[in-house]
């Protein structure tokens, strides 16, 4: 999500999962209160130190925790996120037609959907659904039910098989940090107030700041592009758990520009919309009827013995 602004199916939500058979190995949650809500105990993972004082470092922190510490904070939960991203380059090219080889970006809009429903706190019995399409025509769905994995591509049918690792833990992690990737982008010039409310919810109002860090600026080498971008516009709120640093809503907007690759400046915005409210714990969980089993492609034995290292054939 938002590595680079060269338009894609599915920019924003970094979810757009690889379906591969998946499982099992997900990390310690509590028992669900009556509420459906995990109580905190000594073990449940805390905010990072500054957040409610409204330190960047503290709030990207926050907001980049993996799945698997967030879920053990707010128990079954359901997540939705709306996020959509627009790219266009300003003014005319300055020829009618590009040069051989020459790189010549157009307007590009990708309006992106997901879901996440996460039924259980058991550690060892993942329940949960994920969905997520955009309006290309591009989509992906998958349903863990215990052992067993159903998943399926857009406008194609399901397929079931036994859950062989733990890969579905980076499609969770991918969609809690749909937040954090909006709000990186604008860490060089933001800006935050922070209230605290009773319900120990921290209330955070996002703005543009008069200065630029860029010690806040991503690093990796996919977004390398943000050491040259502008960020023209920061506008929005967030609700985060005081007490893990969960995001619990967020209703953000980010806008920049950056130099184009034909000479044309590229004016960029990214909207995210999202919400993360408790669910019980019976809640119930969709499972795909009439799935096909998900066959395993035959593999000669020497292609087994290299993928393995050559232990296949010990």
């Amino acid at each position: 999500m938002l590595r680079a602004p060269v338009p894609r199916p599915s920019p924003i939500a970094r979810c757009a999962f690889a379906l591969a058979v998946a499982v099992a190995s997900p990390a310690c949650g509590e028992e669900p209160s009556a509420s459906g809500s995990s109580p905190l105990t000594a073990s449940t993972p805390t905010a990072p130190e500054g957040l409610a004082t409204g330190d960047i470092a503290a709030l990207l922190e926050a907001l980049r925790q993996p799945h698997a510490r967030a879920r053990a904070a707010t128990g079954p939960h359901r997540m939705v996120v709306h996020a959509t991203f627009d790219l266009s380059p300003q003014g005319e090219p300055a020829t009618p037609e590009p040069a051989v080889d020459e790189l010549r970006p157009s307007v590009q809009h990708v309006d992106d959907n997901l879901e996440l429903l996460w039924v259980t706190s058991s550690p060892n019995q993942p329940r949960f659904s994920l969905s997520q399409s955009n309006d290309h025509d591009r989509g992906r769905d998958v349903v863990v039910d215990g052992e067993t994995i159903y998943t399926r591509q857009r406008n194609r049918g399901w397929y079931v098989g036994p859950l062989q690792s733990d890969l579905y833990e980076l499609w969770l992690d991918d969609a809690q940090r749909s937040v954090y990737d909006a709000v990186a982008l604008a860490a060089p010039q933001l800006a935050v107030t922070v209230t605290a409310g009773d319900d120990g919810r921290l209330s955070i109002v996002l703005s543009r700041a008069a200065t630029t860090n860029p010690a806040l600026v991503v690093a990796d080498e996919r977004a390398a592009w943000r050491k040259g971008a502008a960020i023209d516009e920061i506008a929005g709120t967030l609700e985060v758990d005081g007490r893990s640093g969960a995001w619990l809503a967020a209703d953000l907007r980010v806008a920049f520009s950056m130099p184009g690759p034909d000479g044309r400046r590229l004016a960029g915005r990214v909207t995210v919309i999202a919400q993360t409210t408790a669910v019980d714990a019976q809640t119930p969980l969709a499972v795909p009827t009439g799935a096909l089993p998900l066959l395993e492609r035959d593999r000669y034995d020497a292609e087994r013995a290299r993928l393995l290292d050559g232990l296949a054939g010990r």
